[in-house]
Order: C-alpha cells, then sequence, then structure tokens
C-alpha cells in the first residue's frame, strides 16, 4: 500500500511538471525561474516529463493512420495508408533529438572559462533540455496527414530554438551575439562528432571487407 504522503509528493511533483510546461507557453522566462527555484524540478524529472510526451507520439500517428484509411476506404479507389504507417519515425525522432540537445547543454555548461578567483561558477544545467518541451509536445502532431504534421513539428523545433536564447538570457545574462556564437559553436561540435563517426565507421567497414 502506497502511503499517503508518497500520493501527495507525486501529486505536487506533477503539478510543478505541468506549470513549468503551461508557462513555456505563456511565460517563458517565467519557466525558467520556476526551474531554477523549485526543488521538486530536477533533471529526472525533466526527462520523465519528455518521456510523457513522446508517447503521444505512436499514439497519435496510429490514430491518425486509422482516420486516413477510413477517409481513404470512402473516398479512394484504393487503400495505401497502412495501421502502422510512419509510427517507428514517430518513437524514433524524439530521443534522437533530446540526446543531441543534452549533449549541447553540456557544451553549453562548460565551452566558456570561469574564473572562480573573481567568484564566477558554472551556469545552470539543463535550460536547452527545458527548451525543448515544446518539441517534444509537438508529438501531437503526428495525428496530420503529410506534409502538415512535418510543418507543425518544424514550427515547434523552432520556438524551441528560441525558448533555448530565452532560457541562456535568463539565466546567465546571454546577449544574442553571444548565443549566436554559441549557435556556431553547437554546429561545429556536432559536425566534429559526425566527422569523427563516419571515419570510424569507414575504417570499420574497411576492416570487414
Amino acid at each position: 500500500m502506497i502511503p499517503i504522503s508518497q500520493i501527495e509528493s507525486v501529486s505536487e511533483v506533477d503539478k510543478a511538471k505541468l506549470s513549468l510546461l503551461e508557462r513555456l507557453f505563456r511565460s517563458p522566462e517565467e519557466a525558467f525561474d520556476l526551474y531554477l527555484r523549485e526543488p521538486l524540478l530536477g533533471r529526472k524529472e525533466l526527462f520523465r516529463l519528455h518521456y510523457a510526451l513522446w508517447i503521444l507520439g505512436p499514439i497519435a500517428k496510429f490514430s491518425g493512420n486509422i482516420i486516413r484509411i477510413a477517409f481513404e476506404w470512402i473516398f479512394a479507389e484504393e487503400v495505401s495508408t497502412t495501421v502502422f504507417s510512419g509510427i517507428i519515425a514517430s518513437i524514433v525522432a524524439y530521443p534522437i533529438i533530446l540526446f543531441v540537445v543534452f549533449q549541447l547543454d553540456v557544451l553549453r555548461v562548460f565551452y566558456q572559462k570561469i574564473d572562480r578567483t573573481k567568484g564566477e561558477g558554472f551556469p545552470p544545467a539543463d535550460v536547452l533540455t527545458i527548451a525543448f518541451l515544446p518539441f517534444s509536445a509537438s508529438s501531437i502532431f503526428w495525428i496530420l496527414p503529410s506534409p502538415f504534421h512535418a510543418l507543425f513539428i518544424g514550427i515547434a523545433f523552432l520556438f524551441s530554438y528560441y525558448l533555448c536564447f530565452v532560457g541562456m538570457r535568463r539565466v546567465s545574462g546571454c546577449e544574442a551575439k553571444e548565443f549566436l556564437i554559441f549557435s556556431l559553436t553547437s554546429a561545429a561540435y556536432l559536425l566534429s562528432l559526425a566527422l569523427v563517426f563516419t571515419i570510424v565507421y569507414n575504417i570499420f567497414r574497411t576492416l570487414l571487407n
């Protein structure tokens, strides 16, 4: 039997996560302030919130396929859509993006030098992970037919990218120029990782052949 105090604790955590998600759309700066001052919102809870939003992706895509099959069965000469069309993409896309975002969040914390003798410290973590919650929430758009779902998911990605700037400005006073430099640094970092992966892959493929 689960103690009442534990149930209340879980309820408070859920309320905090819902409040964070709501404020990201209504007042983004308040959302980052909430994360910094709310002890219930840690990295583990952020990832759980992302996971909960991802579940909507395959459910929405499956529902969209059912609706499209019904329309094709009624109005088209043949049914070209299958029940599981696009399900794998709706499942795989978000974890990959979040993995990249998490890597960039780590880069954001450590890419600038700090002087501890002047009392400087590392900036707060998980800012980009918070900013990409709206992108994870875009999983609901998989219910729409192509290319509309891609359009709205792309808009959600751009909105999350904007929230990255809002969050960095809020928690560490980052200006537009600094954010641009960080964006270019991130692009160079990802390209370097892709280059290393490509080289290692080609070496293994050559050895196996």
